[in-house]
């Protein structure tokens, strides 16, 4: 979804109202997960291909392609703070552990491209914000 805030707004309001929408979706992130005991969390790129997003200080590099839930929020944040838009959406393995796939893309691409092995179960897009 495409968040729109007034242009009427000064820029105080708007990064107030902008940090509200930010995190009102990754309370839902969050939330996706409620009532599951083992939960995975992946990434991948716009075809769908996972990909390794996990940052390594180590290595100083993303080398890893599953992380914890309090990675998940810092990508999605980041992302969202750049200005991309960013999805998220809930399968079973086939293990029956949940999997929450994670995705970032620009416009004019409305809609994720997940790994085409799985079946969403639920799925979100913060689809950017915009000043009109």
């Amino acid at each position: 979804m495409k968040h729109i805030i007034s242009k009427d707004l000064g820029i105080e309001a708007f990064k107030k109202r902008f940090s509200e929408i930010r995190e009102t979706f990754l309370d839902s992130l969050t939330a996706a997960s409620d009532g599951y005991k083992n939960v995975r969390y992946l990434a991948c790129d716009e075809d769908g291909a996972p990909i390794n997003w996990v940052w390594d200080d180590e290595t100083f590099s993303h080398n890893k392609e599953e992380g914890s839930l309090e990675e998940a929020i810092q990508f999605a944040n980041n992302m969202i703070d750049s200005g991309m838009c960013f999805s998220y959406m809930g399968c079973l393995s086939d293990s029956g552990e949940l999997e929450v796939w994670l995705t970032t893309f620009e416009s004019p691409i409305e809609k994720p491209t997940w790994p085409s092995n799985k079946e969403p179960r639920f799925e979100l897009t913060h689809g950017g914000v915009i000043q009109e």
